[in-house]
């Protein structure tokens, strides 16, 4: 199994209640300072195989990713109602799976004849979006999650 990446240690048991209790990201932006360059180099991994060339690596520790999982359980609306529905040939079918898309203002999503509209990035998301773009040097604006 890969190693995580870690950028900081680990934090004791009165550190991780501290979370609970106060204003998580701001606390969690303080400590890791996203604008700073990565403590360590990110060691990617290469997969390739015929047609595929794919370069990967793990931002974030388990503990970070937990982090983030639940924060964005709380903060992405995903679409209801007639925007999580589609038209083939005719007959209209649910999409099976949560959707949500965030990004840039005015970007829109559009397959199978549904156009969706990217809602403004969420403090988690625009944190995740910086900390990837400053490992991969590309810069992302916009994101579609699937649940």
């Amino acid at each position: 199994m890969d190693k995580f990446v870690t950028r900081h240690r680990k934090r004791s048991a009165v550190e991780t209640d501290e979370w609970k209790t106060e204003e998580p990201l701001k606390k969690y932006k303080e400590e890791c300072e996203v604008e700073e360059e990565f403590s360590q180099p990110i060691p990617w991994q290469k997969i390739e195989a015929e047609g595929l060339d794919c370069d990967y690596s793990l931002l974030f520790d388990k503990e970070e990713a937990d982090y983030f999982f639940n924060q964005l359980e709380e903060e992405v609306e995903y679409f209801t109602g007639d925007k999580a529905k589609l038209q083939v040939y005719g007959k209209t079918y649910s999409i099976p799976r949560k959707q949500a898309t965030y990004g840039d203002e005015g970007l829109m999503y559009s397959f199978s004849g549904v156009q969706l509209l990217a809602k403004p990035w969420t403090s988690t998301l625009e944190h995740i979006r910086d900390a990837v773009t400053k490992a991969t040097g590309h810069m992302f604006n916009f994101v579609l999650i699937n649940r």
